[in-house]
């Protein structure tokens, strides 16, 4: 069956959205992309146009201005970046009453090479007092920032969720994520039965197939593996070979088309930023002892990171006995893959 819209209704569509767009979002974000084209920037949290300066060499600075807020609201900041695996821009803030400054960052930088996103929030004692930021470093590898004025909102959290800072593109956003320091790894939790275990500290680069190693006692369960990736093409996925046999292509998730991460190079179009995905091994998957976990390398410029298994298991005995470091192996894949393993 096709369902097609009405002329009609497809102006009056485009006029409602244009409606909405002009008036109940324009007081709640602003996008800045660079370069800038000169065209004024308006949002109620701006006091004025944001400027950028840059030499010759792309170094220089870009200085927003920002209005007072209510104690009760948080700015969050997001910022598409180019990075060379060793530095990012670095984000100030400088008050216009007091004079006082503040090292939101020092370098949003990761580690890898690429397209990055990272998304941090001012600290509160910044709130009520009008200052301006400073976005410093190579100006021509800032592609865009994204301003959100968020008012808290109640909600309730179950025992086995992390309580979000933010949400947004369709996704959860931690404390530990908008720091604009690295991000930290989290301790290892149990929910019940399930173990919600690391697996990896940092980035690791997936231009070669990495191997983890994880040891286990005693019989376990069904488990979730969960993984970051960045420099992924959308629509694309990665082959994780558990013991020796494929388990399956963990696929990462699409943020909605708000998200700022989407970035339009080339004619196509790219994400800038680590998307998450997850992928189920039915019990027997895992044994008693040592156990391989491979990511297939899928290409250059991809990177891991938060990999991290939960098993469902009937006592503390099958916790990892320590966490493994993400090693690269030189063969493309750890076993011949039969027509029916291929998913």
């Amino acid at each position: 069956m096709i369902f097609r819209f009405p002329a009609q209704w497809i102006g009056a569509l485009a006029t409602a959205f244009a409606i909405v767009g002009g008036s109940v979002w324009a007081d709640e974000f602003v996008t800045i992309d660079f370069p800038m084209q000169g065209n004024p920037i308006v949002a109620a949290g701006l006091t004025a146009t944001p400027r950028q300066v840059t030499a010759p060499d792309g170094l220089g600075y870009t200085e927003v201005l920002l209005r007072p807020i209510r104690k009760e609201t948080r700015v969050f900041l997001t910022f598409i970046f180019r990075e060379d695996g060793n530095k990012g821009p670095a984000v100030f803030w400088s008050g216009d009453v007091t004079g006082h400054q503040i090292t939101i960052s020092d370098n949003l930088a990761e580690g890898v090479v690429g397209l990055n996103r990272r998304t941090v929030v001012l600290p509160p004692e910044v709130s009520a007092e009008a200052g301006r930021l400073y976005v410093m470093g190579r100006q021509d590898w800032l592609l865009r920032l994204r301003i959100d004025w968020c008012e808290p909102s109640t909600a309730m959290i179950t025992a086995d969720q992390e309580r979000p800072a933010l949400i947004a593109g369709g996704a959860m956003w931690l404390d530990r994520d908008t720091t604009g320091q690295l991000p930290m790894t989290p301790p290892n939790a149990w929910f019940g039965p399930v173990l919600d275990a690391a697996l990896q500290d940092g980035v690791a680069d997936l231009s070669e197939s990495t191997e983890f190693v994880v040891p286990l006692k005693g019989a376990t369960g069904r488990a979730r593996l969960r993984a970051k990736f960045l420099g992924l093409a959308l629509g694309k996925g990665v082959r994780v070979w558990v013991n020796g046999k494929l388990a399956g292509r963990m696929q990462p998730t699409l943020p909605g088309l708000t998200d700022a991460g989407y970035v339009r190079r080339d004619h196509r179009t790219t994400y800038a930023g680590w998307r998450e995905g997850a992928l189920f091994l039915d019990e027997g998957k895992l044994e008693n002892g040592k156990n391989s976990i491979v990511f297939e390398s899928p290409g250059k410029g991809v990177y891991l990171s938060g990999t991290a298994i939960e098993i469902e298991t009937a006592t503390a005995e099958s916790e990892p006995e320590e966490k493994p470091a993400a090693t690269p192996i030189s063969s493309p894949t750890p076993a011949k893959a039969s027509a029916q393993d291929s998913p």
